[in-house]
This record gives structure tokens, C-alpha cells and sequence, in this order.
């Protein structure tokens, strides 16, 4: 059975910063008149030795969290401390020494909404802030107060301007209106976080075309309403599909056996270390008849491609050489003498195929950079283009040879050869192989030689098909 897609995208900062760690500098954009706004509060703190504190007025969902904690990303030597709702913020200023920091932001979360703090506590709280900044551990500190109502912004900031004056929020507005990233910038924000927590997926790969995409940008006032739209797609997808494909649930893998070794080919057309299918790549790279066909709807199969784990990966001639020659078959020994080419066992076949991309996707293991190893010499190339010769009237028995070298290195526990598929179908499966936690279906590419364009196109066909099968795909 096919794993469910798990899709991870996130629209608030601590459940992001859970799931990209050490990777926010890939996902987050600089608002740039906030950290403009840091810049001038600096100065004034450097000239006047005293810290200040910044009401921070934005409608939920701008990114005001995300912004005030990766203030770090964009500007160098700044440190960030969080104090929750429960700690007293008189306490927690005192607790503080003095920052080693060229500048420390200090965020108070969860007093939002006069509904989270009393008049009493907003008072007490703005003397404990403006007692703090005039000290010396708080004279290169921004005191961060997020708020998402203005009845707040305005009670902090009348309360600021009675207690402290210009020396505790200085002479302009002490309310900054944050309006979080433009719209611009939603897109490619969410295409960057799929990428990092997806495997490289990005919005296409999972569905949504790009005429949805900016309507939900044109529907959505803050990144974290897009984000959460986005989310309710990418899920809806997920089920809809999900409903088409119950009647066999699976995954595909191509795998290809080329006498030119291609990997920088399949390389170029996949994503991530599992070496999934790039559908955008594939399209660009081809212009055979299957692509007028798909680019009316490419989404779709970016959506396909993810929910079917579809992979391109490679096994290397002398790989493919060594399993067929010691698990073939009477009949297919028999067809490797006559064709001129020998037949006999070799005692590290299991070992051969033990060590390429397609035994490390069995175990489910990020495929690693490559073993750099010798050329392959002209009598193996000469051999397994004969083996391709006998793929080319009759690959059965060949890819019945790899999937016995399979099934004795443990990673498959059973296969089936040439199984239909749904009712669109124009070919068989070269192999279904069994898990115990899943079916796959290997789609073996016997060639003399390939390349990127036919690689491309063979995975697109193949996807077509399937996507015809169970009904996602229509003509």
C-alpha cells in the first residue's frame, strides 16, 4: 500500500522552526522596512545608551513571530529571548545580565489581545520595561511587544508615553505597523518551505497549478492565511486522488539499465535523495507527444508523481550484468550462449546490486553521493548490449533474474511479473514487487544507450498510463 503524502507546511513560527532546523535561512524573506525600523532603533539605543521598547502592531498571520525572531538571519550579532505568558515580565527583565550581543531582541508572546492582559498587569509591565532599559543589562535591548488588536496598541502606547516619554519609545509613533512579506513573495515562500520539509516538492509537484496559486494569493490579507489555503489543497488533493486510486494503492520506480551508465542524466531529472521524479524538469527536457498531453494539466501529475513515490533511479552495468548471469533462469542461460555471451554465476552478484540507489530505496535510506568507480570495460558494454538485444523481443526473463536477486537479498518478500494495472493500461508492469509494508511496481528501461530526453519521456509515459488507470487522468 502506497504511504500516505505527508505534507508538511507549517504557518506559524515555532511549529516551522520544529521542522526546519538549521534550514530557515533556505525559507525566510527579510521584511525589509521592519528591519529597517531595527536599524534606526538601534542607533537611537547606541547614541542614547538606553534601550526601548517596540510595540509591534500586526493582524494575525503577517509572520510578526517569524520576524522577530529571525532578526539574526539578516543582521549580524543578535540574539532573541522568548518569555511565555505565565512568567511575569518584571521577573523575567530582572533575570537578565547584560547582552553579549551587538543587540537582544526581548519578545513577551501571548499578551496579543486586551482579552490576554489586565489594565493592572499592562502598567506594571510598562514600568518593569522602562525601570530595565535606562539599566546597563538593558541598554542594547529591544523590548518586543507583539500585538494583533489596536485597543492594545493603543493602551501600550498611551501607558508608554505617560510612564517612560521619548525614553522609553522615543519621539515617533511608538506603535510599528508590521504588514509582513508583500504578495510577492508568498509563492516562492511556500514553494521554499515545501521544498525543505517535502523532499523537494514544490506547489505543482503537489497539485496546484499556477493560476490557483495567485487566486489564493489575491484571497489571502497575510502569508499565514496563503499558507493555510495552500495547506487546504495540497490535503484536498491528497484525498480526492487517494479516492481514484483505492481500488490499488502503489508505488512506481523506474529503473533504468543503460550501457552508457546515465546517472547525471537521472540525476538531472530528479529531486531530494530519494531520487523522486521531477515532473517540471521532465516536461522541459522533451518534446515527445506525451507532453502536449500532460502540459494540460501538470499539476496533476506533479500531484501523481508524489502520491505514486514515483523515482528514477539506476543500476549500473555491471550490477545488472552480475544478477542476471547468476539468477538466470534455464531457459535464459540457454539464450545468453546462443547470443555469444557467458552465462556463468558471479559470487558477488548480490553485492553488486546491494550497493546501488535502487537497494537503498528499498530500505527506505537516502541515497548518498555515489561510489566513484573504474569504466566499464568494452567487454562488459559489448555483453550487456547483448542483454539488451534479448530485452528487446523478450525482457521477462531478465527482469524475472533481477527480481530473484531481490528477493535473496531480503528487501522484497515476493513479485509478481507483468501485472495489469486499472483499465487504462496499455502495458503491463515490468515487475510488482512485495514488502512487507508496501507494493512496488518497477518499471524496468532496458537500453543500449539513453539519455535525458528519452528517461524523461519513458517516466512521463508511464505516469500517463497510471494516471489513466485509476481515472485521474482523462483525454
Amino acid at each position: 500500500m502506497t504511504p500516505t503524502i505527508e505534507i508538511s507546511l507549517p504557518d506559524r513560527y515555532d511549529m516551522l522552526e520544529r521542522k526546519a532546523v538549521n534550514q530557515l535561512t533556505q525559507i525566510i524573506s527579510p521584511v525589509d522596512s521592519a528591519l529597517d525600523h531595527i536599524d534606526a532603533l538601534y542607533s537611537e539605543m547606541r547614541a542614547s545608551s538606553r534601550g526601548t521598547l517596540l510595540i509591534l502592531r500586526g493582524d494575525s498571520g503577517t509572520g510578526k513571530s517569524t520576524f522577530i525572531h529571525t532578526i539574526g538571519l539578516f543582521r549580524n550579532s543578535v540574539e532573541t529571548i522568548t518569555f511565555s505568558k505565565d512568567q511575569d515580565v518584571g521577573d523575567a527583565l530582572r533575570s537578565l545580565g547584560p547582552t553579549k550581543m551587538k543587540l537582544r531582541i526581548v519578545v513577551f508572546e501571548g499578551r496579543e489581545a486586551l482579552t490576554d492582559v489586565s489594565k493592572e498587569l499592562l502598567e506594571k509591565s510598562i514600568h518593569a520595561i522602562n525601570s530595565f532599559v535606562r539599566t546597563t543589562a538593558g541598554e542594547l535591548t529591544v523590548v518586543a511587544w507583539p500585538v494583533n488588536r489596536d485597543d492594545l496598541a493603543t493602551s501600550l502606547s498611551s501607558l508608554a508615553i505617560e510612564i517612560g516619554a521619548e525614553a522609553l519609545v522615543g519621539l515617533g509613533d511608538p506603535v510599528f505597523r508590521f504588514q509582513g512579506p508583500p504578495k510577492e513573495q508568498f509563492i516562492p515562500i511556500a514553494n521554499r518551505t515545501l521544498a525543505i520539509l517535502n523532499q523537494g516538492e514544490t506547489l505543482h509537484d503537489l497539485g496546484i497549478s499556477d493560476e490557483r496559486s495567485e487566486q489564493l494569493v489575491s484571497e489571502s490579507t497575510t502569508i499565514g492565511i496563503f499558507l493555510a489555503k495552500v495547506r487546504r489543497d495540497l490535503l484536498n488533493n491528497q484525498r480526492q486522488l487517494a479516492i481514484l486510486a483505492k481500488k490499488e494503492t502503489c508505488r512506481v520506480w523506474i529503473v533504468v539499465l543503460a550501457g552508457n551508465e546515465p546517472e547525471g542524466d537521472i540525476d538531472a531529472l530528479t529531486r531530494g535523495t530519494m531520487y523522486s521524479a521531477d515532473i517540471d524538469r521532465m516536461l522541459s527536457v522533451t518534446n515527445a507527444n506525451i507532453v502536449s498531453d500532460l502540459k494540460a494539466f501538470p499539476e496533476k501529475v506533479g500531484l501523481l508523481s508524489t502520491y505514486l513515490d514515483a523515482r528514477v533511479l539506476h543500476v549500473p552495468v555491471l550490477a545488472a550484468l552480475a544478477a542476471v548471469r547468476t539468477y538466470a533462469s534455464d531457459d535464459l542461460r540457454n539464450t545468453m550462449k546462443a547470443a555469444g555471451m557467458s552465462a556463468t554465476p558471479e559470487k558477488g552478484a548480490k553485492e553488486r546490486l546491494n550497493e546501488t540507489n535502487l537497494l537503498a530505496s528499498f530500505r527506505d535510506q537516502p541515497i548518498s553521493s555515489r561510489k566513484v568507480g573504474g569504466k566499464v570495460g568494452p567487454n562488459s558494454v559489448a555483453a550487456f548490449e547483448k542483454l539488451t538485444n534479448i530485452a528487446s523481443t523478450n525482457d521477462v526473463q531478465l527482469n524475472r533474474a533481477i527480481a530473484d536477486c531481490l528477493k535473496d537479498l531480503g528487501v522484497i518478500t515476493n513479485y509478481e511479473l507483468e501485472k495489469d494495472f486499472g483499465a487504462g493500461m496499455t502495458r503491463r508492469t515490468d515487475i510488482v514487487a512485495t514488502t512487507p509494508t508496501s507494493s512496488i511496481r518497477l518499471e524496468m528501461m532496458w537500453r543500449r544507450k539513453t539519455g535525458r530526453a528519452e528517461i524523461a519521456n519513458y517516466v512521463l509515459s508511464k505516469l500517463f498510463n497510471y494516471g489513466k488507470a485509476i481515472g485521474y487522468l482523462s483525454t
